[in-house]
């Protein structure tokens, strides 16, 4: 009868194996989950920001960086404009995007720009754009262009902010201007959250003129929760209702010890998205909300899960 005692012997087992089983399982559940994220539940699309160009240089890499994009519902790219990248590049680049539903937008600025003698550096970036797109096939083109400036960064802004605030808001009203022209792109900038309470000499709010000049805006609304992220964009998104104008809400993925409440560095990628849900739920109704963005794809793509 030894067939029948072990028999018995792995009937007892079953419960041990069904339960490793179990555990394994989910947790390759749990995996999958953390690596095809949800869309936004009111369908709003999601972006993120590349300022590593170095990874669209070949195929192995832009193949990763869409991969990354469609696993997680990413919808547009900021793709940095860099000099030592070679057109070629941004073409391939573009297209494969494309061609996964994904739009590209030029990326460029630093804190100078917004000084009056720097603006060459503002017309140099718009005639590249322009320049590149003229000569590519309409799915190799970038959809429109953001300005990444933040003056606040430039010394003369603790002792001359209301001067430097007026600067950036001349600097993005040329940008705009110029990047309206013939044939024209949309036009975006990345703004803290804190605009709404930086005023001009002639009292006139500088988060509010601009969001009533641009396009549209990408405000750096880094917070690791969903409810004080909304805090922090109640005027910006009644804004961009009032004048017609859209918003996308911002997060931050890279490590920041001083401010660790500001990324999701330590909180992972699956605590994200339930957050970026929560958000998506508070501010669905603003007409202006265009979507949350985040920062970058380099943080995001190495979050824990």
């Amino acid at each position: 009868m030894a067939w029948a005692k072990n028999i018995y012997c792995n009937h007892r087992s079953w419960p041990k194996i069904m339960i490793v089983t179990l555990v394994l399982l989910s947790g390759t559940f749990i995996a999958a989950w953390a690596t095809l994220a949800a869309p936004l539940p009111s369908g709003k699309p999601k972006a993120t920001w590349l300022w590593d160009t170095s990874l669209i240089n070949t195929a192995t890499g832009r193949n990763q960086i869409i991969k990354f994009a469609k696993n997680q519902q990413i919808s547009r790219i900021y793709l940095q404009v860099n000099p030592d990248v070679t057109k070629n590049a941004y073409r391939y680049m573009i297209k494969t995007a494309a061609g996964n539903g994904i739009e590209v937008y030029a990326l460029d600025g630093a804190p100078n720009w917004a000084l009056p003698e720097n603006r060459g550096q503002i017309t140099s970036l718009i005639g590249w754009v322009k320049t590149y797109n003229a000569t590519v096939t309409m799915n190799e083109r970038f959809a429109g262009i953001q300005l990444d400036i933040e003056p606040y960064l430039l010394p003369e802004w603790s002792t001359d902010q209301t001067g430097v605030a007026q600067k950036w808001l001349d600097a993005l009203r040329y940008f705009h201007d110029e990047t309206k022209k013939a044939p024209a792109l949309s036009t975006s900038a990345a703004l803290p959250f804190w605009l709404d309470s930086v005023s001009l000499s002639s009292g006139v709010i500088l988060g509010e003129a601009l969001i009533a000049k641009l396009d549209e805006v990408a405000l750096m609304s880094y917070r690791n929760q969903g409810d004080a992220v909304v805090n922090l964009v109640t005027e910006e998104l009644a804004w961009g209702d009032k004048y017609g104008k859209k918003v996308w809400l911002s997060l931050e993925t890279n490590a920041i010890p001083e401010t660790p409440y500001i990324t999701f560095y330590d909180k992972g990628k699956i605590e994200m998205d339930l957050q970026m849900s929560r958000i998506d739920e508070l501010v669905k109704a603003h007409q202006s909300y265009a979507g949350i963005a985040v920062h970058d794809y380099t943080g995001w793509r190495d979050l824990k899960n």
